[in-house]
Parts: C-alpha cells; structure tokens; sequence
C-alpha cells in the first residue's frame, strides 16, 4: 500500500515488493479508515526511550478502539531520533501491539540508504505499513522526483500496493478535489480541528495527535460522524477544539502543538514530557498554564462521552 500525504509522504505495505515480511500475524491488515493517533515517542533521557509511558500511550489508544497505530511520524520526532532510537522504538511497539492492529513506520529520512535501511528493519520487525516522505532539504523538480515518487494521487491509484492517502495539508479545498479526483480510494485527514470538516467532504478517518491524550475522544468523534449523530459529534468537535486551544496553543513559535501535547501527557502521569533534541520543555508558567487546563477539559470529555 502506498498512502500520499499532502508533505507529500508515502505509505508502502511492508508484505508486498522487495522487503521480506516477519512470520508474525498476516491477518493485520492497513487501515483504510476509522483514527489511527501518530503516536509521541516518549524519553526518559534525550538518549533512552520511556518504556512505561510508550505503553501507555499505547495501550490506552488500543482500549479505546482506534484502528492502526503510526509511528515515527512529525509527532514522533523522527527527524530528531538517532537510527539506534527509532530501531528500538519500533521494536517496543512490535512488542506492546503484539499483533492487536496495525503498525506504520515512518521513513523521515534524507538519505536514501538510511530510508531502505529502516523499511527493511521494520518490515522484519513485522510492520504493516512504511510511510515515505520523499527527499528533502535540496530543492527539486517534479521530474526528479518521479523516479523516486509518482507524481500525482491519480497515478498512484494505479499502482497494485496502493489502497489509500492522507492529507496533513489542512487545505479542505484541495482536499475535496483529491476525494472527486480518487472518489473509492479511502483518504485519511490530518488536522484534528477540521476532522468533523473532512468527514462531511468524504475523508474516511483521521491521523490525530489529539489521540495520545484522549484517544476515546477522536474515536467518539469518528464513530458519531459515521453513525450520522450529528449532535453527539458537533459536541465532540467542540472538545477537539478545546484540546487544540488550551493544549497545543498555550505557547507560541516552534512546534507547540508538540511541546503542548507532551506537557499534559506528563500532567496526566501517563508519559515523560522531555522533547528529542534540540527542543526543550515549555517554560514553567506554561506548563502551569496547561495543567490548570486539565482537570476541566476532562471533566468536559466525560461529560460528552
């Protein structure tokens, strides 16, 4: 399977092509839809992975029905990881997942051979699905990059290991015309605040980072959305856009969303909140800020659940 991203990435199905597969559980297959959370790579040190907190994070996500788990994504950091981490993470999430749903490995790479060399890992380690980003950092052209990418949704819908896309761009326009360019390839939607949005024009589910912290939340949403409970939904969203809010915009510059959402998560007691280098924890007022937020927002959450 090969799954566009608006960056754009690439989702590749490890079972199928060159790699070799692990002997695991061949009945896990990609997700087409439902919330699949682009899980946080929790540290105990800017070196070493939180065990636990992996765990949890995890296995809160699994309990609340969520349909595939992607790994080493932006809200993984993997562009800060070091090879050795993100070996060991994939590895740990193998182990956590223990064949319950799927797994997608991300592909954060610059360097081609650093690319290959993950996918074979992963697929070994018996990941469903490997997400691409292609080349970065050096300007390039849409010819060049063919040879690396297809260059359209369209041609890649031809593709046999194809069976789905997803849009982090936030655009719903481009978004609409990507559903009516593809209408049966399944497509999945990034920005958690306009999931409601993308739903009503056809997107298929989302790929929230809103899902680490309240992983019953976006499942609620999802389901409400496809069981045509508009009201159920429309008081969901409203909670969504309270997480984006009090959590993710509570400082300013940088990735806040991510500094944010690993603050509560420590607030929470459910991982550390250390960030991969070179980011650095938000301030003390504002992590005093985010969990004064907390105790409402969940009251909130379990009061529309």
């Amino acid at each position: 399977m090969m799954l566009l991203d608006s960056r754009p990435s690439i989702l590749i199905d490890s079972r199928r092509g060159t790699f070799q597969p692990h002997p695991g559980p061949q009945n896990v297959k990609i997700p087409s839809s439902g919330i699949i959370p682009p899980l946080v790579t929790p540290l105990a040190s800017p070196g070493s992975l939180d065990y636990a907190g992996l765990e949890n994070v995890a296995g809160r996500a699994i309990a609340a029905g969520v349909t595939g788990l992607f790994v080493l994504g932006t809200t993984g950091e993997a562009p800060s990881l070091p090879m050795r981490l993100k070996r060991e993470l994939v590895q740990r999430t193998m182990a956590v997942t223990a064949g319950r749903l799927p797994v997608l490995v991300g592909l954060l790479e610059a360097c081609v051979e650093d690319s290959l060399e993950l996918a074979e890992f992963a697929a070994a380690q018996g990941a469903t699905g490997l997400v691409l980003t292609p080349p970065f950092y050096f300007p390039m052209t849409q010819s060049q990059l063919i040879s690396y990418e297809p260059e359209t949704i369209a041609h890649l819908c031809q593709m046999p290991q194809v069976c789905g896309a997803k849009d982090s761009g936030g655009d719903l326009e481009r978004f609409a015309r990507t559903r009516a360019l593809v209408p049966s390839l399944p497509l999945l939607w990034g920005p958690e605040e306009r999931l409601l949005d993308a739903m009503d024009l056809g997107a298929d589910g989302g790929v929230t980072g809103g899902a680490n912290l309240f992983p019953e939340l976006y499942v609620g949403l999802y389901r409400a959305l496809e069981a045509g409970d508009r009201e159920r939904a429309t008081a969901l969203n409203a909670v969504v856009q309270l997480v984006s809010e009090q959590i993710y915009s509570a400082s300013y510059g940088g990735p806040s969303f991510l500094l944010g959402m690993k603050c509560a998560l420590q607030a929470l007691g459910l991982a550390s909140g250390l960030p991969a280098e070179p980011l650095t924890a938000l301030d003390d007022a504002t992590q005093a800020r985010i969990q004064a937020a907390l105790p409402a927002l969940t009251a909130q959450l379990a009061a529309v659940l």
